[in-house]
């Protein structure tokens, strides 16, 4: 089957949906199927990596990791896609690419699915603060909603949040599978990152791997150490990753009174480090609210590091409570005790870390087998 996965975040940017755009296509390619990515062009890229072809087209840079596709514009992309004459069309974003995505498949007579990864209202209400052009969005991506042939998301959390928009049409959830093979030499990688930041001493390591952006909901991450560390003051929480909020949160922490306990380490993009760093992890901290089915919490449960996270949340869905992690109420006392709690009875913390790797992850080829049976059924 011949299947274009259209998105407008892809690598090099760094992100969910980039990932789980890589797993799906890796995976439908292992299985046999033809598969291409369509794109936005970014500054730098090397394509040579895939194990398919990326059609890129033309765009602007919005910010570091957001590119504005012109596909309609861009002649060589328009000529590739033709020539691999696709017989079903993949979205996984609601932008540019989406919408000449609609067009070629109305003009081709050919199935069309999209797969929401993210809270749009809340992600749009971020950087406009008119709340009638962020409402006048939300109606377009309805609109692009109801022209899809069938809608998936990645969590139930979303489809209450689908619905708050407008789209009332049958929603079908399909998780995400895990980047990272099983891992089975965790001592031995642990030493990378222990050496490169000078952990070697710390007795209680916390971690956070993702965008270090106000929506991740990190202000709360740091209020509840400020009372951890009443109880517990010798623990290190390890911020990865980077994003518009860097320097606001360095100053909230240092305003905490934190800076001995907290080290931002900036964006990873080597993946033998990123692994070191799940690994000597003890406890991962994900209370986000906006998130609806975040792959650092599986790529953590690979490393056998456990997660806490807000009740009934995307993040949590995946999550036995005081089993395979932690799932608490929005009560930022509630949350900081609980890390108390867990840092005193490592006991605990290992039996679920333990659980959190066999129950959680999923291979992206299930992932991929999935979407291929959907594919099939509504080619027939």
């Amino acid at each position: 089957m011949r299947i274009a996965i259209f998105t407008d975040s892809f690598l090099p940017g760094v992100g969910g949906t980039e990932k789980a755009v890589l797993g799906l296509a890796n995976s439908l390619k292992d299985m046999g199927e033809e598969v291409v990515v369509c794109t936005p062009k970014y500054k730098k890229h090397d394509d040579s990596v895939f194990k398919f072809p990326v059609f890129r087209c033309g765009s602007m840079k919005l910010t570091q990791n957001d590119y504005y596709a012109f596909p309609s514009m861009s002649r060589k992309f328009k000529k590739a896609l033709r020539q691999f004459n696709p017989q079903v069309i993949h979205c996984q974003s609601v932008s540019p690419m989406t919408a000449y995505a609609i067009k070629y498949a109305k003009k081709h007579d050919i199935p069309l699915v999209m797969t929401v990864h993210t809270k749009f209202k809340t992600a749009f209400s971020r950087s406009i603060k008119s709340k009638v052009i962020v409402n006048g969005l939300i109606k377009n991506l309805v609109k692009k909603l109801y022209k899809a042939d069938k809608v998936f998301t990645v969590s139930n959390d979303m489809i209450p949040e689908l619905n708050s928009y407008g789209f009332n049409n049958q929603i079908t959830v399909i998780r995400n599978g895990a980047m990272f093979e099983r891992i089975t030499n965790l001592d031995e990688i642990k030493p990378l990152a222990l050496k490169t930041y000078n952990l070697q001493d710390e007795k209680n390591i916390l971690l956070y791997v993702g965008h270090i952006v106000k929506f991740k909901n990190l202000q709360f991450t740091l209020d509840a150490l400020k009372i951890v560390k009443e109880e517990v003051p010798d623990f290190k929480m390890l911020f990865v990753g980077k994003g518009f909020d860097d320097e606001y949160f360095k100053k909230y922490a240092a305003s905490l009174g934190l800076s001995e306990n907290v080290l931002f380490t900036g964006q990873i993009t080597d993946k033998e480090l990123l692994s070191s760093l799940y690994s000597i992890g003890e406890l991962f901290v994900f209370p986000s609210i906006f998130d609806n089915d975040p792959l650092t919490i599986v790529e953590a449960a690979l490393h056998k590091v456990p997660a806490i996270t807000i009740k009934g949340t995307g993040s949590s869905e995946r999550i036995t409570d005081n089993v395979s992690g932690f799932t608490m109420d929005n009560d930022l006392n509630v949350f900081a005790n609980k890390i108390i709690y867990l840092l005193k009875n490592k006991k605990v913390l290992k039996e679920a870390g333990e659980n959190a790797e066999k129950m959680i992850p999923k291979e992206w080829s299930k992932t991929a087998k999935e979407y291929l049976n959907e594919y099939k059924s509504l080619l027939k």
